[in-house]
């Protein structure tokens, strides 16, 4: 998601557990609070891909029409 898609921010994740944790709060916390700013990147191209994966679930959109398929083909394959 970070590097292929550019959809996500990328978090240090420590195996090792301290105090209880693996990934601190406060790393966590900038993280948030980096994607929530307006003009980040990340979050602009998050906003994109929600819009394209919406149409694609709606009537007439890709993945609804994929599933139809499906759905067309199972039923003509029970017997």
């Amino acid at each position: 998601m970070v590097k292929d898609l550019g959809l996500a921010m990328e978090l240090r994740v420590d195996y090792r557990i301290t105090n209880g944790e693996v990934a601190l709060g406060d790393e966590i916390t900038r993280a948030i609070k980096r994607v929530i700013e307006s003009d980040n990147e990340v979050r602009k191209k998050v906003k994109v891909m929600s819009e394209k994966s919406r149409l694609a679930v709606m009537e007439g959109g890709s993945s609804f029409a994929a599933f139809g398929r499906f759905i067309d083909d199972v039923l003509r394959n029970m017997s």
